[in-house]
């Protein structure tokens, strides 16, 4: 694309932006690239949503015939269905692309039998739901076109919403584990941290949290300047093997694969003889950390000691009784 760009959209004789645009899909990215597109100045012709949601949503499929640019944001499994429905209303002219990270233009072939250009623009970016249209910006945006012209064009639309665009070629597949790994991954990792702190302080989800939070953002922060080697901090770009070998004898069993696998993923940055000596041993065994409880739960007192029964209470000892008599054996019966 040739020119500059003012305030994320592309000034005049870069390639020109779709004259309106079609969303279909009310989630979480559907609610956001409405207001997102109508604030790069490219009407919205159609908000679709299948549960009918209130205005602008429209259950009126057939409208995207007036949209030059079609968005699919709905779900991977139903990229190709909701575009069987959409084909039927379009045709030449028109640019269908899903926003699905981890699949490839085959769910589209739908529309591409109707003459429409197919292709995808998947933002890079975590839209949890209730975001504001300018979580987009500053994101980039995987873009694949069955064409030239179709790849140009929606890299013209993923900078006019104030993302990065780039070419996403080779393994898509590859490349959504890549972004699954940066996101989803992260956080589920944070998790398990805070399952650990909380085992170890006793402290409430929601203080483990605070308490650990400026640690992560702090450190995805600095590679923003800096390569991941430059960032690494704690015992692992010291050598420190010792300190590793501590962890592993207090790490929940559960968690001590994950643990020496990302060990292993921090040895890459920064090699360390003595860390990878270290983990090709078994750590001594230890006793699973006991769950921690919930500053709401009420704790539990243990039971009052039985008491001793006074002299009195006792009940008294039965009387010595002469033994009984032992059984009459019976004398043999005669055989007759």
């Amino acid at each position: 694309m040739r020119g500059a760009r003012r305030g994320g959209v592309p000034e005049r004789g870069m390639t020109r932006l779709p004259r309106s645009a079609a969303v279909l899909g009310g989630g979480a990215l559907g609610s956001v690239l409405v207001p997102a597109l109508l604030a790069a100045r490219i009407p919205v012709a159609l908000a679709w949503d299948r549960a009918r949601k209130p205005s602008p949503w429209s259950p009126e499929l057939h409208r995207v015939r007036h949209a030059e640019l079609v968005l699919l944001a709905v779900t991977d499994s139903a990229v190709s269905e909701v575009c069987r429905l959409a084909a039927h209303s379009v045709g030449p002219g028109q640019i269908v692309a899903h926003c699905a990270g981890a699949l490839d233009l085959e769910p589209l072939a739908s529309a591409r039998r109707r003459g429409a250009q197919v292709g995808s623009i998947h933002p890079l970016r975590a839209v949890p739901h209730g975001s504001g249209p300018g979580i987009l910006r500053g994101a980039t945006a995987g873009i694949a076109g069955d064409g030239p012209e179709t790849h140009e064009r929606l890299a013209a639309v993923a900078l006019a919403l104030g993302m990065t665009p780039i070419e996403v070629g080779g393994s898509r597949s590859l490349y959504h584990a890549a972004a699954m790994l940066s996101a989803g991954a992260t956080v589920a990792l944070f998790s398990r941290a805070v399952d650990a702190f909380r085992q170890a302080t006793g402290a409430s989800e929601e203080v483990a949290r605070r308490a650990l939070l400026p640690l992560a953002t702090g450190a995805l922060s600095a590679l923003e300047q800096h390569r991941p080697q430059e960032v690494l901090t704690g015992p692992i770009p010291r050598g420190d093997a010792t300190t590793i070998a501590a962890h592993r004898a207090a790490l929940p069993r559960d968690l001590l694969p994950l643990y020496d696998e990302l060990v292993r993923a921090a040895l890459r940055l920064t090699p360390s003889p003595a860390i990878e000596r270290l983990l090709r041993t078994r750590p001594p065994a230890a006793s699973p950390a006991p769950a921690p409880a919930s500053r709401s739960s009420p704790r539990r007192r243990p039971p009052p000691s039985a008491a001793r029964p006074s002299a009195s209470s006792r009940s008294p000892a039965p009387r010595d009784r002469p033994p009984a008599p032992p059984p009459r054996a019976r004398a043999p019966r005669r055989k007759r």
